[in-house]
């Protein structure tokens, strides 16, 4: 698995698994590169790879994001108001800014949401299990009723719900007891 360090000697290609590493070789992340070898060796910001799984600690080290030049550019334009609240192009927006800057995280430009296919409500219906045993753990009835939520215990009868609550009661008297014996465990050592 390449490495993406400034360093860096394995050709990186795009849509790649790559592991960003700091100058000291910790591993902060797994993430597919944007850029390929060459284009990181001459760009001096950008999105270089998209994280897909983080590996270090949270704040091991200090956070320095949004100190680069577009970056506090760009503040300082939400400030003026020539951007929106969310750094969104609008109408006082100088036309060198829409030319030069790049949003990654906007939408591709002509790639439109997929129109979503109708599915006919009749083949959302799941059939009817037949076997009393299958549907006792279900928690969701298919036949008729959509979204209705089974309750946990019907059916029981009167002496399967007293062993129930007969076994829960047991079950929490020995954790009380189990509870009480730490706690006289710790009182002693003090």
């Amino acid at each position: 698995m390449p490495v993406l360090t400034r360093s860096s000697e394995a050709g990186i290609e795009v849509h790649e698994e790559v592991v960003l590493m700091t100058t000291k070789g910790e591993a902060i992340a797994l993430g597919i590169a944007q850029m390929s070898t060459v284009e990181l060796s001459t760009c001096d910001h950008g999105v270089v790879a998209k994280v897909k799984r983080c590996i270090m600690e949270r704040d091991l080290y200090p956070r320095r994001w949004g100190l680069g030049p577009v970056a506090l550019e760009k503040k300082k334009m939400k400030a003026d108001g020539k951007l929106d609240k969310y750094g969104r192009p609008n109408e006082a927006t100088p036309a060198k800014w829409n030319t030069e800057y790049k949003d990654f995280n906007a939408p591709l430009e002509g790639s439109a949401p997929a129109p979503v296919a109708e599915i006919p409500s009749s083949a959302l219906t799941l059939p009817a299990i037949e076997s009393p045993e299958a549907d006792a753990d279900v928690s969701m009835v298919s036949n008729g009723l959509k979204d209705k939520k089974r309750k946990r215990h019907e059916g029981e009868t009167a002496e399967e719900k007293a062993e129930r609550k007969r076994k829960k009661k047991e079950k929490k008297e020995k954790k009380a007891k189990k509870e009480g014996k730490k706690v006289e465990e710790s009182d002693d050592s003090e």
